[in-house]
Parts: structure tokens; C-alpha cells; sequence
């Protein structure tokens, strides 16, 4: 004897049957709406960036003076006994983004052994090239008025690592 299979048409209510959620499922959606909306309102009030995804970006929340600069970080590394040469601070150059190593900026500045992460990186990814015997992290200010470059850009040696 065979039984045969519902199908959706069996299983779907009648038209006009109000179809009632469950006391227990609807305590459970209700907390977990709670639950969101609690997070996500700490998140507006006093989250960052680390509060992610309940919290506002402050890169999209925040506005820079139409008067003043911007800052924003850049690589060199020495090869050798050469000067230093500006390189590319990218994930295919390094392994990471500019944006990873600005967030960092404090720790490397305390701790500029941090930046051989970055050189040991390069020699993975590009096995051909010569190794980095330093790196240094810039900080580029680029002066702005009325909110347009001025064409003055300072730099800044934030951290210098070199190859023992």
C-alpha cells in the first residue's frame, strides 16, 4: 500500500484560514527583534567601527574641515644598500590593504618589528624579486583649502623597520 506524498497544495491553508504563529516561536522572534534593535541602537549611540556590523562606520559618518588635510598612508622599502623607494601598499603587493595598516599605525609605531611582516609577505608573493632589507610606513598629509588640494603635501616617517 502505498501513501502518497503531500504536496503544497495539500499543505498550504484555505484561503481565508488565519494562520497563527505559535506562542513559544513568537516570544523567540520577539526577543530576537529585541535583541537587534538594542544592539543596533548601542551601536548608533556609542559604537565604532569595531562594532561591526551593528555599529556606523566612522570613515561614513564623519566629515574632513573643508580647511586642513587629509591623511593617508604610504610604503617604501630599501633594497640593499639602495635609498628608499616608494612601493605599492596593496593586498597584491603585501598581503594587505592600506586601510589594514593605517588601523595599525599605533601598534607599529610602538612595535616597528611589525613592518618585517610586510617584507616577509613581499618575498611569498614575488619569490623573484630582491628581498626588502627595510620597510617604513609615510604619513601623506595633502593640505586642503575649501575643501581643494593646495598642492602642499607633507610627509611623515611614521615607522622605520631594516633587516638586522
Amino acid at each position: 500500500m502505498t501513501v502518497p506524498l503531500p504536496t503544497l497544495t495539500t499543505l498550504a491553508p484555505e484561503p481565508g484560514d488565519v494562520v497563527r504563529c505559535p506562542p513559544r516561536r513568537r516570544a523567540v522572534q520577539t526577543l530576537c527583534t529585541l535583541a537587534v534593535a538594542v544592539l543596533l541602537g548601542l551601536g548608533a549611540v556609542v559604537g565604532d567601527d569595531h562594532w561591526y556590523p551593528v555599529g556606523p562606520f566612522r570613515m561614513f559618518s564623519t566629515a574632513t574641515p573643508p580647511d586642513g588635510y587629509v591623511s593617508a598612508m604610504s610604503l617604501e622599502v630599501r633594497v640593499g644598500n639602495a635609498g628608499w623607494a616608494r612601493t605599492a601598499l596593496s593586498p597584491r603587493n603585501v598581503g594587505v590593504n592600506r586601510a589594514e595598516v593605517e588601523g595599525r599605525v599605533p601598534e607599529i609605531t610602538t612595535d616597528p618589528t611589525l613592518l618585517r611582516d610586510l617584507a616577509e609577505a613581499h618575498a611569498r608573493m614575488h619569490p623573484a624579486d630582491a628581498p626588502w632589507t627595510g620597510v617604513r610606513v609615510i604619513r601623506n598629509r595633502t593640505m586642503i583649502t575649501d575643501s581643494q588640494p593646495t598642492g602642499t603635501v607633507e610627509t611623515e616617517v611614521v615607522s622605520t623597520w631594516t633587516a638586522p
